[in-house]
């Protein structure tokens, strides 16, 4: 693979597939948590995590089966997992373009 929304975009792939034929979630209600900050590029997949204005606005609907929490915030991630639906947790340790947006 030779870009990030290419990356990101199988893996959000491979939980979904592990959570139905490994974890049994029912058909097309697998969650995917997102920590707020983000950016893995303009695809509509990849805008469906971002919380930037500037990526979001007029490009909906978005990609459904997605979970925004914010950064930093191990209280909101324990109260996400409590979901059995939950098929992965996404998160970039070192924040870089999608963080600016979030500071503003």
């Amino acid at each position: 693979m030779n870009t990030w929304c290419r990356r990101w975009e199988t893996a959000v792939k491979l939980c979904r597939k592990w959570a139905y034929e490994v974890k049994g979630v029912p058909q097309n209600e697998a969650i995917i948590i997102f920590a707020t900050g983000n950016f893995w590029g303009r695809t509509l997949a990849a805008i469906s995590s971002s919380v930037d204005p500037d990526s979001r606005n007029n490009f909906g609907p978005f990609m459904p089966g997605y979970q925004l929490i914010p950064y930093n915030d191990l209280a909101a991630l324990e109260a996400a997992l409590q979901n059995p639906n939950v098929a992965g947790f996404m998160v970039e340790p070192i924040q870089g373009e999608g963080w600016s947006c979030c500071t503003r």
